[in-house]
């Protein structure tokens, strides 16, 4: 998944709920010197947490003053 621009921000949604509950599939490598997980790798997979299915997330700009 592409970082994205922050003058371009988006939710994240489930096509089947509508929940934003969606956990992506991630790799991290633990760093010795910060004693912290360091995330390396997101994967293009996609859980609803609110529905338990893999999902194709959905993604929708953010609306200014919403």
């Amino acid at each position: 998944m592409p970082a994205r621009e922050p003058d371009h921000p988006i939710t994240i949604h489930c096509p089947h709920c509508g929940g934003q509950n969606i956990l992506a599939d991630t790799c991290a490598s633990w760093n010795v010197e910060t004693q912290e997980w360091k995330l390396s790798n997101v994967f293009d997979d996609t859980t609803c947490d609110d529905c338990g299915i893999d999902v194709s997330a959905v993604e929708r700009p953010v609306q200014e003053g919403a």
